[in-house]
């Protein structure tokens, strides 16, 4: 795990601008249905962590990021921004 985020930083980082979704940048793009299916799973004590796999995997062309709910320590689910 990278860094700490919470639901609004999360959303500000990842608005996507495209004709078509409409004249308003939206949260995750094409993805904001499994966006808010994420956050839908969210409890109290919950947190949102960005994550990135390690930097040979970027160089294999494997790389990912995004970010993960994540529940006592465990992850529940994620979603991913990012693939090389």
């Amino acid at each position: 795990m990278k860094k700490r985020a919470t639901v609004e930083e999360a959303e500000r980082k990842n608005l996507v601008m495209d004709e078509r979704l409409g004249p308003d940048p939206v949260p995750f793009g094409f993805q904001n249905d499994r966006w808010l299916e994420l956050k839908s799973q969210m409890e109290s004590g919950d947190e949102i962590w960005e994550f990135s796999s390690p930097e040979a995997t970027w160089e294999h062309l494997a790389g990912r990021a995004g970010l993960s709910l994540v529940r006592k320590g465990k992850i529940v689910d994620s979603i991913v921004t990012t693939m090389s």
